[in-house]
C-alpha cells in the first residue's frame, strides 16, 4: 500500500514539473498614460511581464508601426508616439512570451513644423518644396489669402506646391494649415537676382553705372556696401542704371531684391576720383620735350591731350605725370588735359607749342651798319639767336610769333643772309641783306657826253645814291637802272667837265675821274643862202670851236672851213647842191634849218 502511495506521489511530482516547463507568462497591458497624445510625445504603458526587450506596436497588425522605446521594466514602458496617421490606433506590447491585448491610443496631429522651403524664393507659377514635419492632415496651403495648388502631399515631411500665378512680386506670407494647427513662413515671390556684367569697371563718383543681369526688378544697388540713391536709378528686370554716390569706394557691386535676395558682381568696380591739374612744369616747348603735369588724383589717368592731339606719358605718382610733347599741326597755344574714368582735368595754364621758324623776310632790304631792320616770318616763337651775315646780333624788340627788331652789326663789312633760330630749328632768309657801305665806283661809260646823255656808273652800293656832276647843284636824274652794282643817270643841263661826286646812305662822298661835258653845236644862221661853187659862206652859232667837219648836201659833201671868232667861214665845195649845211662835232651832227641853194652860172 505504501508502495502505491509513493508511486502516485512521484507521478504527481513529475507531472507538476512537466507542467512548469510548458506554462508561459505573456505580458499584460493594463493602461496607457495619457490615452491621447501627439506624435512625438511620450506615453507610459503600465502592465506586467514586459521583460527585458519589449516591442511596442502602434496600429493595425498589417500597418502597425514600431514605437521607439525610451525606457522599460517589468511593469512600465515609456515610448515616443511614432509618425502615424492621427486617429485612434491599437497599442500592443510584444515580448518573447507573447503579445498583449491592445489598448486604444488616440494619436493627435501636432502643429505643423516647417524647416525650410526650396527654393527660398521663386517666381509665380514655380513649384516649391516645403520641408518639415507633421505636414500630413493638411487642410490647405495659401499665400496670404491666395490658395496654392498642392502637387504632392504623400509625406508628412514634404509637400510640393505651386506658387500661384496671380501673386505679385515681393515678400509674401506662406501659410500651412493642418488638422494640428497652422504655421506661417516668409517667402519672396521673385527670381534669384544675378549680376552678369557691370559697365564701366572704372567710374567716377556721380557717373552712371550700368548693371546687367536677371531678376533685378525692385533691386537696391550697393557699391562696396554703400547704398546708392534708388530714386536716381533706372531699374528693369535685366538692367539697372545707378548713379555712383560721391563717397563711394572701390569694391564689388551688390543688388538686393526685397531686402533678402542678394546678387554680387564678379568684377570689382573701381572708383576713380575726378583728376585735377594744378600746374605745368613748362608753359612752352617743342615736339619731344618732356614736361611734368602737377595735380591730384592722377594715378588712373588713361590719356593726356595737347589740344586734340594725344601725348605719350609716364605716371610718376598720384600727383605727377611726365608727358612728352607730341607733334602738332603747327605752332599754337593749346589746352593741356588729362583724362581718366573720373573725368577730364584741364590745366589753367595753356601751353605754347612752337615749331622752327620759316619764311624769313626783312625790311629794309638794304641797311647801314648799326641801323635797325625788321624781321618777319612764321613761327618766330622763343627765338634764341639771330645772325646777320653770320654774326649774332641782339634782339631789341620781339613781336612774339611774327616779328623781331635787330640792328645791323657795326662791325660787319659784308652783306649776307639773316638766320633766325629757336630750339626747334633755324630758318634762313631767301635773299641777303645788303649792308650799305660807302659807294664804290669801278667804271663810268662814256667818260664824256653832252647834256641829256645817259651815263652808266658801275661798282657797288650805288642803289639810291645821289650822283652830282661838276657844276650841278642838284643830283642827276635817274635814267632807268638803279641797282647797287649799276646806275644810269642823265647828264644835267648845268653839268661841267670834272669828276662826278657820288653819295649814298652812308653820307660818304666818292669822287670819280673827270667826266668831260661835250657841248652841242647850235647854228644861228648862215649867209649868203645862194652861192656858187668856191664862194664863201659865213655861219654863226654857238660852240663852233668844237666843230670838226662841215658838210653840204645834208651831210654828204665835205667842205673846208675856218673858225673866225664865233663864226665859221665855209667854202662852197664842188658837188654842193640844195640842202642844209651840217656841222659835225663830238656832240654829234647839227644841221641848219634853212637850205643852202647853189647858184649856177
Amino acid at each position: 500500500m505504501r508502495f502505491i502511495l509513493s508511486f502516485f506521489t512521484a507521478v504527481s511530482l513529475l507531472a507538476g514539473l512537466a507542467s512548469c516547463r510548458v506554462q508561459n507568462t505573456p505580458p499584460e497591458l493594463v493602461s496607457l498614460t495619457p490615452a491621447r497624445s501627439y506624435i512625438g510625445q511620450q506615453v507610459t504603458l503600465s502592465g506586467y511581464q514586459f521583460g527585458r526587450e519589449p516591442v511596442v506596436m502602434v496600429g493595425e497588425s498589417t500597418t502597425a508601426v514600431s514605437a521607439s522605446v525610451v525606457s522599460s521594466d517589468e511593469s512600465t514602458i515609456q515610448i515616443t508616439v511614432p509618425h502615424i496617421r492621427p486617429q485612434q490606433h491599437p497599442v500592443r506590447v510584444r515580448t518573447s512570451e507573447g503579445t498583449t491585448d491592445p489598448l486604444p491610443l488616440s494619436v493627435l496631429q501636432p502643429p505643423p513644423v516647417l524647416t525650410g522651403v526650396t527654393p527660398g524664393n521663386a517666381l509665380a507659377g514655380t513649384d516649391i518644396v516645403l520641408s518639415g514635419d507633421y505636414l500630413s492632415q493638411f487642410q490647405r496651403v495659401r499665400f496670404e489669402n491666395t490658395i496654392a495648388v498642392i502637387k504632392d502631399s504623400s509625406s508628412a515631411q514634404r509637400i510640393i506646391v505651386t506658387v500661384p500665378a496671380t501673386l505679385a512680386r515681393g515678400p509674401h506670407t506662406l501659410v500651412v494649415e493642418t488638422s494640428g494647427g497652422q504655421l506661417t513662413y516668409p517667402f519672396i515671390v521673385a527670381g534669384t537676382p544675378t549680376v552678369t556684367t557691370i559697365s564701366p569697371k572704372e567710374i567716377r563718383p556721380g557717373g552712371q553705372l550700368v548693371i546687367q543681369g536677371t531678376n533685378l526688378l525692385n533691386g537696391v544697388v550697393a557699391i562696396n556696401g554703400l547704398t546708392t540713391d534708388r530714386n536716381q536709378n533706372v531699374i528693369t528686370d535685366t538692367q539697372i542704371k545707378a548713379v555712383v554716390p560721391t563717397n563711394a569706394t572701390t569694391g564689388q557691386v551688390t543688388v538686393t531684391v526685397f531686402e533678402r535676395l542678394i546678387a554680387t558682381s564678379t568684377d570689382t568696380l573701381k572708383i576713380v576720383q575726378q583728376p585735377a591739374l594744378t600746374s605745368l612744369s613748362a608753359r612752352d616747348g617743342i615736339a619731344g620735350d618732356k614736361i611734368v603735369l602737377n595735380g591730384l588724383n592722377l594715378r588712373d589717368i588713361t590719356r593726356v591731350n595737347f589740344g586734340d592731339t594725344p601725348a605719350t606719358f609716364r605716371l610718376l605718382n598720384d600727383t605727377q605725370i611726365e608727358v612728352t610733347v607730341p607733334v602738332l599741326a603747327g605752332s599754337a597755344t593749346v589746352a593741356v588735359s588729362a583724362v581718366s574714368a573720373g573725368g577730364t582735368a584741364t590745366a589753367a595754364d595753356r601751353f605754347l607749342y612752337y615749331e622752327a621758324p620759316s619764311n624769313i623776310t626783312f625790311t629794309p632790304a638794304r641797311q647801314l651798319r648799326g641801323q635797325p631792320i625788321t624781321i618777319s616770318g612764321q613761327d618766330l616763337y622763343r627765338i634764341t639767336d639771330v645772325k646777320v651775315a653770320g654774326e649774332s646780333v641782339p634782339i631789341t624788340t620781339r613781336y612774339e610769333g611774327t616779328g623781331l627788331l635787330v640792328n645791323v652789326p657795326v662791325t660787319t663789312g659784308v652783306s649776307g643772309v639773316i638766320t633766325v633760330t629757336n630750339r626747334a630749328g633755324s630758318a634762313v632768309s631767301a635773299r641777303p641783306l645788303v649792308v650799305v657801305q660807302q659807294p664804290l665806283v669801278t667804271s663810268i661809260a662814256p667818260t664824256k657826253g653832252k647834256i641829256g646823255d645817259r651815263v652808266t656808273i658801275k661798282g657797288n652800293y650805288l642803289q639810291d645814291a645821289q650822283v652830282y656832276f661838276t657844276g650841278s647843284a642838284a643830283p642827276a636824274a635817274n635814267d632807268g637802272k638803279n641797282e647797287d652794282t649799276e646806275r644810269w643817270v642823265l647828264v644835267p643841263a648845268d653839268a661841267k667837265t670834272g669828276p662826278l661826286r657820288i653819295v649814298n646812305a652812308t653820307n660818304v662822298a666818292v669822287n670819280t675821274d673827270d667826266f668831260t661835258i661835250v657841248k652841242s653845236v647850235t647854228i644861228t644862221d648862215f649867209t649868203p643862202k645862194l652861192a656858187s661853187i668856191g664862194a664863201q659862206i659865213v655861219l654863226t652859232g654857238q660852240n663852233l670851236d668844237t666843230v670838226k667837219d662841215v658838210r653840204f648836201n645834208n651831210g654828204t659833201t665835205p667842205a673846208k672851213f675856218v673858225l673866225e671868232g664865233t663864226s665859221l667861214r665855209i667854202t662852197v665845195p664842188t658837188g654842193a647842191d640844195i640842202g642844209p649845211i651840217c656841222l659835225i662835232s663830238e656832240a654829234g651832227t647839227t644841221c641848219s634849218t634853212a637850205n643852202f641853194v647853189l647858184f649856177r652860172n
